[in-house]
C-alpha cells in the first residue's frame, strides 16, 4: 500500500504499480505518509482501515501477468527468484529461467507456480503453503487477494475460503478498493481518474498532462523475446491459468 493524505493505492505486483508510483510522486502536491509496497491496507492501517480515504488498485490479465512475472523473474528486485534459488538450487533456477528458450522454460516455470509441492518448498515460512488454498487457487489470485483484502494473514486461508467461488465471493464483499484500473488501459484510466478526482486528492493542476506525457515511458517493464503473451502458451497452459485463476475471468471479464 502507498498512502497519501487523501488516498491510498494498493499496488499489486506486476500490474503497472511501479509506473503508478512514479506518477504519483510527480503529480501529488504532498509526499506519501506511509509506504508498504505490495502489502494489504491493514498492514499499514491495522485498525482504522480506509480512514475515509479513496482507495484504488490495479489489475492485469492473468495470462499476461504470468508471462511478465517470469520475464522479469531473473532480476534482483524479484524475491520469488531468490526463494526458488534457496529452495531448489542454482541448477533448477537456471532451468526455469532459461530466458533464451522461453518455449521450454516458461511452461516448466508456470507449472511449478501451480504445483503445491513446489511452492511449499520454495516458499517455506510464507503463508501460502500453509493456507490450504494451493489445491485450487492460482499464485496470481493469491497475490492479488493478499494485497486487496483486509487481514489476509487471518482470512485468506481455509476455512474462511474453501473454493474459487468462495474467493470470488470474498473479494466482492471485502475488497478494499473503491476504484480498480486495468493495466491494459491504465494510461487512459489513470488520466480520467486524475481529471475526475485530482483536486480532492491533492494532485497538481498539470496531473493529466503529466500522465499523458509519460504514457509511453512505463517503468519496470519486463523484457520478452516472443511477440505477445499468447505466444508463450500451449492449450494446456492456457487452460491451467483459466482454471486456477478463474477469479479474474469471473470478476473482471478477462479472456485469453
Amino acid at each position: 500500500m502507498i498512502e497519501y493524505k487523501n488516498f491510498i493505492y494498493l499496488d499489486v505486483y506486476k500490474t503497472g504499480s511501479t509506473h503508478i508510483n512514479f506518477l504519483l510522486k510527480k503529480i501529488s502536491t504532498e509526499k506519501p505518509v506511509r509506504v508498504k509496497r505490495h502489502a494489504p491496507l491493514t498492514k499499514g492501517r491495522p485498525f482504522t482501515w480506509k480512514g475515509g480515504k479513496l482507495v484504488f488498485a490495479t489489475v492485469r490479465n492473468p495470462w499476461d501477468w504470468y508471462v511478465s512475472m517470469w520475464a522479469y523473474g531473473h532480476t534482483v528486485e524479484n524475491p520469488l527468484y531468490e526463494h526458488i534459488k534457496q529452495g531448489f538450487g542454482q541448477e533448477k533456477l537456471n532451468e526455469l529461467y532459461e530466458m533464451d528458450n522461453p518455449k521450454v522454460a516458461f511452461p516448466k516455470w508456470l507449472k511449478c507456480m501451480h504445483d503445491p509441492a513446489f511452492l511449499a518448498q520454495a516458499l517455506k515460512g510464507h503463508r501460502l503453503p500453509t493456507s490450504g488454498l494451493m489445491g485450487f487457487m492460482g499464485f496470481y489470485t493469491y497475490r492479488f487477494m493478499r494485497v486487496t483484502m483486509p487481514y489476509p494473514e487471518v482470512f485468506l486461508r481455509k476455512p474462511f475460503i474453501n473454493s474459487l467461488d468462495g474467493a470470488v465471493a470474498a473479494q466482492k464483499r471485502w475488497a478494499m478498493y473503491d476504484v480498480l484500473m486495468k493495466s491494459e488501459t491504465l494510461d487512459q484510466e489513470f488520466a480520467d481518474f486524475a481529471a475526475k478526482n485530482g483536486q480532492q486528492l491533492g494532485f497538481t493542476d498539470r496531473a493529466v498532462d503529466v500522465i499523458n506525457k509519460q504514457a509511453d515511458k512505463h517503468k519496470n517493464v519486463s523484457k520478452r523475446t516472443l511477440e505477445t503473451y499468447r505466444d508463450y502458451y500451449t492449450d494446456e497452459l492456457r487452460d491451467l491459468v483459466a482454471t486456477r485463476d478463474r477469479f479474474f475471468i469471473d470478476l473482471f471479464g478477462y479472456t485469453f
